[in-house]
């Protein structure tokens, strides 16, 4: 299989994800909402792996290849643990509070910033004080892959915050030839079956959860499922060819 081929596979199962999407009838409320609205967000982020892969970008794609993991993560978690709300409300403020206080440090930062942003600032400390006196501390998604028994993806987690970062060695990877710099580098083809068969996956997992949490108004749920299914194991099958 080409990567071309390879991309036209995952975009019939963004388009099976967009069938099912656009028949859903999610919860009204509470967690299950919640849940869908991390599916969403994986089926949007899905779209943007393809559309970079597509352009002659798939490093690029990394950073929301990770980020579907971490919202499958997050469905999960909200599933088993009923606090995990509260959890993800903790770790919103104590990176809000980071930002304000990374600032407030700066002596260069204006006046006007800091008294327009100060408010906001004392408002995230009460509201991140009173989760830490009700027993919230950091979470690490470390502990979350184990709890959610998604240890599948602890690997091609490491593999896509490697690419997520601009370091030294993803620079080089990206834009250092033999002969000189490289504008939209074509796409490596173990690169590409690696970043979309993850995302795949993910997406594979979310649309599982999907059909426990919503009603879909067709029925036709369990059909859609398979025919995405068939196309996951073609691509778990597949052997890239350089590409076109």
């Amino acid at each position: 299989m080409k990567v071309a081929q390879l991309l036209i596979v995952a975009d019939q199962i963004l388009q099976d994800i967009g069938a099912l999407i656009r028949q859903s009838r999610p919860p009204t409320g509470g967690v299950g909402r919640l849940q869908v609205s991390l599916i969403l967000t994986i089926s949007e982020q899905y779209e943007a792996v393809l559309r970079l892969a597509k352009a002659q970008m798939i490093t690029h794609s990394t950073s929301h290849a990770r980020s579907m993991i971490e919202a499958l993560v997050a469905m999960k978690m909200l599933e088993i643990d009923k606090s995990y709300v509260e959890k993800m409300r903790y770790e919103n403020l104590r990176g809000e509070k980071r930002v304000y206080e990374g600032l407030f440090s700066d002596p260069n930062a204006p006046a006007n910033v800091r008294l327009q942003l100060e408010g906001r600032y004392n408002a995230c400390k009460a509201e991140l004080g009173v989760l830490h006196e009700a027993g919230y501390r950091p979470k690490r998604i470390s502990d979350d892959f184990g709890a959610a028994k998604l240890w599948d993806f602890v690997g091609p987690y490491s593999m896509l915050c490697a690419f997520s970062h601009n370091d030294l060695s993803v620079l080089a990877h990206r834009h250092q030839g033999d002969t000189g710099m490289i504008f939209k580098k074509e796409n490596s083809a173990g690169i590409v079956l690696a970043v979309v068969s993850s995302s795949v996956h993910v997406v594979m997992q979310a649309t599982e959860q999907f059909g426990k949490i919503a009603k879909f108004t067709n029925g036709d749920f369990p059909e859609i499922f398979e025919r995405m299914n068939m196309k996951w194991c073609a691509i778990l099958n597949a052997e890239l060819e350089s590409q076109d």
